[in-house]
């Protein structure tokens, strides 16, 4: 192990010198270092971004045989793979192969290769190559930021057009500027700061000198590099038209005309070049057109039928008596596809017809006629001429109630022409009357000649007087109205009359008595009266009635006849007991029922009335007071009629009556005198356990009521 280092060269040599050193000796010759020798160029000129190495043969030549190695060193250290490097032997043996590659830079850069040769025991040899990396990508060419290469501007120098480039994606290197250059001979100078945008301003000079004219430029950007991008040309094209101008330099300008004469109305300018590429825009700012006999035509005597009207000119053709005062605004507008319009000029279209002054006429109101409701009539216009042109005359007319001069109505009316007013309030009628003047044109071709200061009084017209007949008022039912009497006190209430709505609603009302039981006051008056009749029996008052004449107190009241029946509060008392069915032996059983007059005042004519549910009645066996009495079965109602109820005094009806097999049985009643009820609300009836045993009444009634249904039943066995 120790043997084979010794055999090593190096370890040897070394060993050589530490002994030559010991006994005062040295080698007699040294080791000599390794030769590079370069084939080519010492300087090298390589482009940016190669695809293919750029290579460098050399060789390395050692005497001693002994080279360790070859290396590489570039300086300064390359920045993003500027420039890289890879060595390979080359042909004849001992040759070898340099290939130095490119990346990106932004500006030419120099770079120091250095070749390093080493063997053993010498000192290193170095060889030094310079390398220049050329910035030779120049930036992508600018992008204008147009829908096409050419740019139309106008033959207006304060429109200046504004070009501009996109902005770039991601540059490899950072742009200095933009060069804008004008390749046309003679074309203005574009405005611009080296940055991505120019400005072309049109140069003033001749009317009309460079319409149409074509200029050709380019732009091109540098880096920092200074390294310039391919140009990218355009053309600025300056329309053969500019902005057209005012329709009317002054601004505004006066068209007079008279009626059946054929008036043009047409700019006074259009544009400076090429004039038949523009037309006018008309529209009315005031005035209106009327509605007959003014025609208006554009340039192709087409009839104007929609405002605002696009057309080089207007004309204007009036019949007699038909005028008109308009203002337009006129705005040239280019129809040579630029979409350019001139500044806004305004015209004013004045047509005369010579219309006899509003204040020379003079209204006429004809007799009118009325209703209760309405005063109406006709009027009509002198003193003045082309009534129909003017669309009739507006007349202020005026309605007053001659008895205390308050104003009823005022409106105003087209005349020649019927006229109304309408009266709401009208109760009572009377004398009214009607004047009027004159107040405007309805059709007013010129504005504001209407009529002047006092004009007005002077077209008054002559009043007129007419009679208003009274609103008739009719009447309806009566509201909430009784009459009530009582025992020995005739009978009392309150009469309501409604009135219908409207002007007379407040009026008063009269009473006057036309039949019945006499009235205390006959003759009553007002919406509300309280009325007595202190005269007659209570029995005969009951039922009975008394007739009204009834009419509002106004002129048009109209008489109504209404009926009032006297009517009386409860006063006969309902008692009613019947024998328990357990007790049967049939299945018929009695009822007895009693009657009380609780007044003092006897009555006569009473109708008792017995409505069964679940029974049958038994023929013949009514009784009152134990005597036979007539009596009606119908529809599951019993009636007796014609009962004397002296004052405090009382009377048992009795009856037999039959169950049904299946169902509920109840019983109620109740008393009428002709048709006014007069008993008081039954309470419940309970079915007595005995005759006699529960309920009141005197004795015999049960008694008898007993007998009755005894020989009923003895009937049915004998039977």
């Amino acid at each position: 192990m120790y043997g084979r280092k010794w055999l090593t060269r190096t370890r040897f040599l070394q060993w050589l010198v530490v002994l030559a050193g010991l006994l005062g000796r040295v080698p007699l010759a040294h080791a000599a270092p390794p030769t590079i020798v370069l084939i080519g160029d010492e300087e090298l000129f390589i482009p940016e971004r190669t695809d293919q190495p750029q290579t460098v043969s050399f060789s390395v030549q050692d005497e001693d045989n002994d080279l360790a190695g070859v290396r590489v060193e570039i300086s300064p250290a390359p920045a993003d793979q500027a420039l890289t490097w890879r060595l390979a032997d080359g042909a004849p043996s001992g040759t070898k192969l340099l290939h130095l590659t490119t990346g990106a830079v932004c500006k030419d850069t120099p770079y120091t290769v250095t070749l390093i040769a080493t063997d053993t025991g010498s000192a290193a040899t170095r060889r030094a190559i310079t390398v220049q990396v050329l910035h030779t990508e120049k930036p992508k060419p600018p992008e204008l930021n147009l829908d096409t290469s050419a740019i139309r501007v106008l033959p207006d120098p304060a429109r200046p057009v504004n070009i501009e480039v996109k902005a770039p994606g991601a540059p490899a290197c950072e742009l200095d500027k933009y060069e804008w250059t004008a390749v046309t001979d003679g074309a203005p100078e574009l405005v611009t700061d080296g940055g991505r945008g120019a400005t072309f301003q049109y140069p003033v000079s001749g009317q009309c000198e460079n319409w149409g004219k074509s200029y050709l430029y380019t732009v091109s950007v540098k880096d920092t590099g200074n390294l310039s991008s391919d140009k990218t040309p355009f053309l600025v094209q300056v329309m053969p038209w500019g902005k057209p101008l005012p329709a009317f330099p002054s601004g505004e300008k006066l068209f007079t005309f008279q009626p059946l004469q054929t008036g043009t109305v047409a700019p006074d300018q259009r544009r400076q070049c090429a004039e038949e590429s523009v037309s006018t825009r008309w529209t009315i700012l005031e005035g209106t057109l009327p509605p007959e006999g003014l025609q208006v035509l554009d340039e192709d005597n087409a009839p104007v039928a929609q405002w605002p009207v696009t057309t080089g000119e207007l004309k204007f053709r009036a019949e007699t008596c038909v005028g008109t005062r308009l203002r337009l605004s006129a705005m040239n507008r280019a129809v040579d596809g630029s979409g350019l319009d001139g500044e806004v000029s305004t015209c004013e279209v004045k047509i005369d017809p010579q219309w006899t002054p509003l204040g020379n006429g003079r209204l006429g109101l004809e007799p009118p006629s009325a209703t209760p409701s309405t005063v109406e009539g006709g009027a009509q216009v002198g003193g003045l001429n082309c009534l129909e042109a003017r669309g009739g005359v507006e007349a202020k007319l005026l309605l007053t109630r001659v008895s205390d001069g308050a104003k009823k109505g005022e409106q105003t009316f087209k005349v020649p022409g019927t006229w109304q007013f309408g009266l709401a309030d009208n109760c009572e009628g009377g004398l009214y009357r009607v004047t009027g003047t004159l107040s405007k044109n309805v059709y007013d071709w010129n504005a504001g000649g209407g009529l002047g200061p006092g004009e007005e009084e002077a077209t008054a017209a002559e009043p007129v007087l007419v009679q208003v007949p009274p609103l008739e008022v009719h009447l309806g039912p009566l509201g909430a109205s009784q009459l009530v009497a009582s025992c020995g006190q005739g009978a009392q209430g309150i009469l309501r009359q409604p009135l219908p709505e409207g002007p007379c609603s407040a009026a008063a009302v009269l009473w006057s008595q036309a039949s019945g039981p006499a009235l205390s006051q006959p003759v009553l008056r007002g919406q509300e009266v309280s009325v007595s009749i202190q005269e007659g029996e209570f029995g005969a008052l009951i039922g009975s009635e008394v007739e009204l004449d009834v009419r509002a107190d106004t002129p048009g009241g109209q008489t109504r006849r209404q009926k009032v029946t006297i009517a009386a509060a409860p006063f006969v008392e309902v008692h009613r007991v019947s024998e328990h069915r357990s007790g049967s032996e049939t299945s018929l059983f009695g009822v007895a029922v009693e009657l009380r007059n609780t007044t003092a005042c006897g009555v006569s004519e009473v109708k008792h009335e017995e409505r069964l549910e679940g029974l049958d009645y038994v023929e013949g066996s009514a009784r009152l007071d134990g005597a036979p009495v007539e009596a009606v079965w119908e529809e599951g109602t019993l009636t007796v009629s014609g009962l004397a109820l002296e004052g405090g005094a009382t009377r048992t009806l009795t009856y037999v009556v039959r169950p049904h097999l299946l169902g509920q049985m109840a019983f109620s009643g109740s008393s009428s005198l002709r048709d006014i009820p007069v008993s008081f609300t039954p309470e419940e009836d309970a079915e007595a356990s005995g005759f006699g045993c529960e309920g009141t009444g005197p004795g015999f009634a049960a008694l008898g009521l007993a007998a009755g249904v005894l020989v009923l039943r003895r009937r049915r066995r004998e039977g």
